[in-house]
């Protein structure tokens, strides 16, 4: 099978989960002897280790339609969005060009965004297999993206049962499966001692990490909150935020861990290459996103290396955390829930290991790479072969 796989491009500092899920997909079809070519709207920083592997990578800068958040925006911002989506796209046809030469058996399309690269594929009447992992709210706009899985997507992959839900309600449930992203860690585990180190925290410390970008409906204000509250009640928590936003917002983050009580124990850095120095250097993992989050991959990742996660309880979370098994789902918003997790885990390692441990074991159960791998490679050959059957 040859499979061009088109990205999204959410952030150029640092791969989000879904760029790094599409990665291991390419990678994954390479080693069961696909052809693979992948193509990103702009520098891509996965495409040197994709490069590395024989993966081509091109750039190809087509515009995506950034209106799939799942929360109110501000008019004007969204009219702003829907304008720019608008504007002629010469890399539409730069993408026709590209798909015309390669001629894959299938194309892949991660993420709702990319519009243009499921109709240049639909073009020419190649099948589509989009990866959705978005939730978007009832209402017009939903209806609209809905229409254009309808004509352009042969199958659909949902990341979670909550993303399959919306997708069932507008009549697309005979196209969409659920398959969870796989997680590949380390086999060989980063060294404590030395990511500690890398971040300055005190070795014999609890810390609790969040690993997210810095925008509000991820929550880091939540956080931090929260971890002034549980701080101020016991002096050997300390905290870990990475990742970036922008200045306005990131700015807002340092003056919230400036106002109180935690303030010399939340270390915040930039984003990572890599998630496992972050795990390595943590106790506990938080997942504070206020909008229904479809599938967090760093929840994932955390259950993978056995920490234990504390997550608002929106979207897919309650697909992966197992609530006092694996890890602790609270209300979302509700930030003294947050504090006291916090609290009973910094205090408690046993439960932190015991809850790790399931965690862990889960995590093989329903992630795996091996797993996501199958259910994909069968997913593209039924497209690729149903098209060149019909």
């Amino acid at each position: 099978m040859k499979a061009a796989l088109l990205s999204h491009l959410a952030s150029v500092d640092a791969p989000t989960g879904a760029e790094r899920s599409l990665a291991l997909l390419a990678r994954g079809l390479v080693k069961r002897s696909h052809e693979v070519a992948v193509a990103a709207p702009g520098p891509w920083s996965m495409a040197a280790d994709l490069e590395a592997a024989g993966i081509e990578v091109d750039t190809i800068p087509v515009r995506s339609c950034w209106l799939v958040q799942y929360g109110a925006q501000p008019l004007w911002r969204q009219a702003m969005r829907a304008a720019r989506y608008a504007l002629p796209d010469p890399g539409s046809r730069d993408l026709r060009s590209w798909l015309g030469m390669l001629d894959p058996d299938v194309v892949h399309v991660n993420c709702l965004p990319h519009l243009r690269g499921a109709a240049a594929a639909r073009s020419f009447g190649l099948p589509v297999v989009w990866h959705v992992r978005e939730i978007l709210p009832p209402g017009g706009r939903r209806r609209w993206f809905a229409g254009h899985l309808r004509s352009d997507a042969t199958k659909i992959v949902a990341v979670s049962e909550a993303v399959a839900g919306w997708l069932r309600e507008e009549g697309l449930g005979e196209r969409v499966e659920v398959v969870h992203n796989g997680v590949d860690p380390p086999a060989d585990r980063v060294d404590r001692e030395a990511a500690r180190g890398r971040f300055d925290l005190p070795l014999e410390a609890v810390v609790v990490g969040l690993f997210s970008q810095l925008v509000a409906h991820k929550g880091p204000l939540d956080f931090v909150r929260a971890a002034h509250m549980a701080a101020a009640k016991d002096p050997n928590l300390y905290f870990l935020i990475a990742g970036s936003g922008r200045p306005a917002f990131a700015k807002h983050v340092r003056d919230e861990i400036a106002a109180g009580p935690a303030a010399e124990r939340i270390r915040l850095a930039p984003p990572q290459d890599e998630i496992w120095p972050l795990l390595a250097a943590v106790d506990v993992v938080a997942l504070t996103t206020l909008w229904p989050d479809p599938l967090p991959r760093v929840v994932m990742e955390a259950m993978s290396v056995g920490l234990p996660v504390v997550a608002y309880g929106g979207g897919g979370v309650a697909e992966m955390v197992s609530a006092g098994e694996t890890g602790m789902v609270l209300p979302t918003g509700d930030m003294d829930s947050l504090a006291a997790a916090m609290l009973e885990l910094a205090g408690d390692s046993e439960l932190r290991r015991r809850l790790g441990d399931a965690g862990c074991r889960r995590a093989g159960r329903l992630f795996s790479v091996e797993r996501n791998m199958d259910r994909m490679e069968r997913l593209l050959l039924s497209a690729a072969s149903a098209v060149a059957s019909g």
